[in-house]
């Protein structure tokens, strides 16, 4: 009787069932294990990165500023380069060197250069690279010379044609440079030749520029080799004078070169084109 009531007495614990609370945790990874209970650790890490981390973030910041430096400093020498390229000037005449536009030619030339910090270039049609032209990004002054009856020397007809030419290749025309080219034409003819004749080389020309998408800066000033060398002599001085009021207000720059249309042609040079194109229909 005594050992009943003490096995009663005694119960056996239950066994732990597997939906119990212990077998639901997750097993610890092995670096959890090896962190528990040594929180220092994390501080020590934690502490590290707060130094490493600002001088990584230090160095990447001196990384990324030195290259824009160096990328500021590129662009900055480009931009510099690209606005002496574009006031460069040069003096083009369409006409032989012993001809009656040569001396203006020079005389323009020699204008240029005392008042120009950067010294103008003097090319004649007979031994012109079109290669240089086509690079060319300035001012370019052109003196067109037309002889007796209306017709321009070999060389410059050659030069008409390739400006023509050049007009009909898009391909060829978009690695030329002609749409920065800023320019003015003067124009040396006889009156003799007829309305229709007159300085033809140069109104050809001016029409020739316009096609490639150059920027007229000056009216085109049309000489009469007819008329007395003080009479020339004297318009040719007031339109150098304006010719270089021009250049500087067309400067890479200047308000000036924000202009979309160059300054309208003069009155005689319209009028000859009106004839021509008369002359054109009758032709036809």
């Amino acid at each position: 009787m005594c050992c009943c009531v003490a096995l009663m007495a005694y119960q056996v614990p239950p066994l732990r069932h597997e939906g119990s609370p212990r077998s639901n945790k997750e097993p610890m990874s092995w670096l959890e294990e090896y962190l528990e209970g040594k929180d220092e650790i994390l501080l020590y890490i934690t502490a590290a990165l707060g130094v490493i981390m600002p001088g990584l973030v230090y160095l990447l910041y001196h990384y990324c500023h030195s290259y824009y430096e160096k990328y500021a400093k590129k662009k900055e020498a480009q931009q510099l380069a690209e606005e002496l390229a574009q006031s460069e000037a040069v003096v083009i005449a369409l006409g032989k060197e012993d001809g009656t536009a040569s001396p203006w030619a020079t005389v323009i030339h020699e204008k240029l250069s005392e008042e120009m910090v950067r010294q103008p270039k003097l090319w004649w049609s007979d031994s012109l690279n079109v290669k240089d032209l086509m690079e060319f990004k300035g001012f370019c002054i052109f003196i067109a010379e037309t002889t007796a009856g209306g017709q321009p020397i070999p060389s410059s007809e050659w030069f008409l044609e390739w400006l023509e030419d050049l007009a009909a290749d898009s391909k060829l025309r978009k690695k030329a440079n002609f749409e920065k080219i800023r320019f003015s034409i003067i124009g040396f003819g006889s009156s003799d030749d007829g309305p229709a004749a007159f300085n033809k080389v140069a109104r050809t020309l001016l029409k020739r520029l316009k096609i490639l998408g150059s920027k007229q800066i000056t009216e085109v000033e049309l000489f009469n080799t007819a008329d007395t060398g003080d009479k020339i002599m004297e318009r040719f001085v007031e339109f150098s004078f304006e010719l270089l009021c021009q250049m500087d207000k067309n400067l890479p720059g200047r308000s000036g070169d924000t202009d979309s249309e160059g300054p309208a042609a003069s009155g005689s040079e319209s009028d000859s084109n009106d004839e021509e194109a008369e002359e054109d229909k009758k032709t036809k």
